[in-house]
């Protein structure tokens, strides 16, 4: 039997060709929905078992993973394995229903309840791997990747006095944004993002979800999987261009 959570969304990321998401339920906790790794005859998980695919969660000709709205997911059971204690695997017989958009006053209300006061909370070695946390400066950096066919970001913050530096983003909208941004500028070097453009563009707080990566070169690297302005980034996505 399933369990249902109304889950209000912080993170739709970019995962290795699909989808990684997560966020807060009712309940206050973090919560990361993951398809059923495939079984094998050895005890090991690749990276991609994780990530939902767009079939998961794109239907009635739209997405219903969508930043500072509430989900509805079907899950049937926690599946912890520090420090990604938030792991649930998702029910594939009934897909999520998106329920409802925050209000601007709501999402404002919603960040600050739930922000961490900084990272302290991310223990590799620990048992959570999800934060929120207002910094007081960031930048985003936006470069071709190798070959040259698509965009990487790449992020410096700083929380509660101590700075996080060069730490990859893998959030559709500041991917979206990244491509948008070179495509402008037709400059090989790339371009950039700070909190003081963020001001100067209208935007009175911004928010970052920071999580700790799937186990990569013997280490959990820290990564920023949602950037949530106020008021929000508007950003369309193209699920065939993640």
């Amino acid at each position: 039997m399933s369990i249902v959570k109304d889950i209000t969304v912080l993170a739709v990321t970019r995962m290795h060709g699909g989808v990684c998401t997560a966020g807060i339920d009712d309940a206050g906790e973090w919560v990361r929905p993951v398809r059923p790794t495939v079984e094998r005859q050895w005890e090991q998980n690749f990276i991609t078992d994780f990530c939902l695919l767009p079939i998961d969660f794109f239907h009635g000709g739209k997405s219903h993973l969508i930043n500072l709205a509430v989900t509805r997911f079907r899950l049937l059971e926690p599946v912890p394995k520090p420090p990604h204690s938030e792991d649930w695997i998702i029910d594939l017989t009934a897909k999520p229903q998106l329920i409802r958009k925050l209000s601007l006053e709501e999402q404002a209300g919603f960040l600050a309840a739930h922000a961490d006061s900084d990272l302290s909370v991310l223990d590799p070695n620990g048992n959570r791997s999800l934060a929120l946390v207002r910094p007081q400066q960031f930048s985003f950096s936006f470069g071709l990747n190798r070959t040259g066919e698509d965009v990487t970001v790449r992020a410096t913050f700083t929380v509660a006095g101590r700075t996080t530096s060069d730490v990859g983003c893998t959030d559709l909208r500041m991917r979206a944004i990244g491509r948008k941004l070179i495509e402008k500028s037709k400059s090989a070097k790339g371009c950039s993002l700070t909190s003081e453009d963020f001001e100067r563009r209208g935007k009175q707080a911004t928010y970052l979800a920071v999580g700790l990566s799937r186990l990569y070169k013997s280490k959990h690297w820290p990564i920023i999987i949602g950037v949530h302005a106020l008021p929000e980034l508007e950003v369309e996505i193209d699920y065939a261009r993640l």
